[in-house]
């Protein structure tokens, strides 16, 4: 065992963390629930899964689901690389790969960047976006957290090329209005405030080192046509739907740079997949809730955005609305992945009690969902974090004993 305690709680964090990351990869594309009109419930069965629930508007549907709408009830699919919606007959069960017939993969972006956990520290203005993300505009939305008793904010934008602009506000965001930001570089944004914190503090609970890589970049105008081009087959009217709302976000959180254009860009081979382009995703969902559609679904995606770019506390607090807007069966699913979404976190950030706690939530969801494969996966990870927290507790009783 090792003697030092901040070598062993980096370690206990790396193999936690591991848990969570996945390579860039190849995943389906998905389908989602337009709309749904009439008295009557859907049901579908997961591909894989025993049981039929209940399920809402806007939920996502594979290739190997199907669905069974009650007669009497007009129900409408977006469908992957498909304009207009189509409708899915009542009264019988359909499989969703005769439903939308233009299944493809998709790539979806890579691994967590572990050093850009933080936002936990409420003193402090941690950065929300842009926070290591790809932007469309030039004339981003900067934002920060609020610091209770702070009476003004003092902003820097800074380049390779120096500082880009400096300026002062008392609010807790402001849109940029510097010298021109160009395509292609990375710029850094720090916040402080007239009590003498500043941005560059964040730092993760359990943690030595403080958070980083925290820069933005903007897309050149040949990557952005191309994601523009796309967004406009995904949504090809105003956002009029929680749907295409959230297909839309799901699609640029899920955005990675072509491999081809990596070297334009200068970012690091082994983390270009990590960027994203997260403020306009979250600015998607938060825009929904803000209208009043404030539902399991809705909260757990924004929950999602949030854990991507390591923003602990606003992660947590969206999983915990999730869990809490439960209304029924049909938000079951989204109860279930929050439970497991907050069981990676505290994974992640060394509290194996709670990790626990949330993991074994999400066990029990999985069984009710009849995920029986996916609840046995947990279980195994469950025992391996219970070694891991015996291993954290003999590491903090050596500790003291020295």
């Amino acid at each position: 065992m090792m003697n030092n305690g901040k070598t062993s709680k980096f370690t206990v964090f790396a193999v936690a963390l591991a848990i969570i990351t996945l390579p860039l990869s190849a995943i389906a594309q998905t389908a989602r629930i337009q709309s749904i009109a009439g008295k009557g419930k859907v049901r579908v069965q997961r591909e894989k899964r025993t049981d039929w629930l209940p399920v809402r508007p806007a939920t996502e549907l594979y290739q190997g689901d199907q669905i069974f709408p009650d007669i009497g009830l007009r129900v409408y699919l977006q469908c992957p690389g498909v304009s207009n919606p189509v409708l899915v007959r009542t009264g019988v069960v359909s499989g969703m790969g005769s439903l939308c017939i233009n299944w493809a993969n998709a790539e979806s972006r890579g691994s967590q960047a572990a050093e850009t956990l933080g936002g936990v520290d409420a003193s402090i203005p941690y950065l929300i976006t842009p926070r290591h993300a790809l932007l469309l505009s030039a004339t981003p939305l900067l934002r920060w957290n609020p610091v209770s008793g702070v009476t003004e904010y003092s902003v820097e934008v800074t380049g390779p090329k120096g500082l880009m602009w400096k300026t002062k506000t008392k609010a807790n965001q402001i849109i940029y209005a510097g010298k021109p930001l160009e395509a292609g570089l990375s710029y850094s944004l720090i916040v402080r405030t007239n009590t003498g914190k500043s941005s560059q503090e964040d730092i993760a609970p359990n943690r030595e080192q403080k958070a980083s890589n925290l820069e933005f970049v903007i897309l050149r105008q040949s990557e952005a046509a191309l994601v523009k081009a796309q967004a406009a087959k995904i949504s090809p009217t105003p956002l009029n739907s929680e749907a295409s709302a959230l297909s839309l976000a799901n699609f640029y959180g899920n955005y990675v740079l072509p491999q081809s254009v990596i070297s334009a860009y200068k970012l690091p081979a082994n983390t270009f997949e990590t960027y994203s382009l997260t403020g306009e995703a979250i600015a998607i969902l938060e825009s929904l809730i803000q209208q009043g559609k404030q539902y399991p679904l809705i909260y757990r995606n924004l929950g999602d955005l949030y854990w991507q770019i390591g923003l602990v506390h606003l992660a947590q607090a969206n999983y915990l609305k999730a869990i809490d807007s439960v209304q029924g069966l049909e938000d079951m699913e989204d109860w279930t992945l929050a439970q497991y979404s907050l069981g990676q976190i505290y994974a992640a950030i060394n509290y194996p009690k709670q990790a626990l706690e949330h993991y074994s939530q999400a066990r029990v969801g999985y069984i009710f969902l009849g995920d029986s494969g996916r609840a046995d996966v947990l279980q195994r990870r469950i025992e391996r974090l219970k070694k891991t927290a015996v291993n954290l507790a003999n590491v903090k009783n050596d500790v003291k004993r020295k």
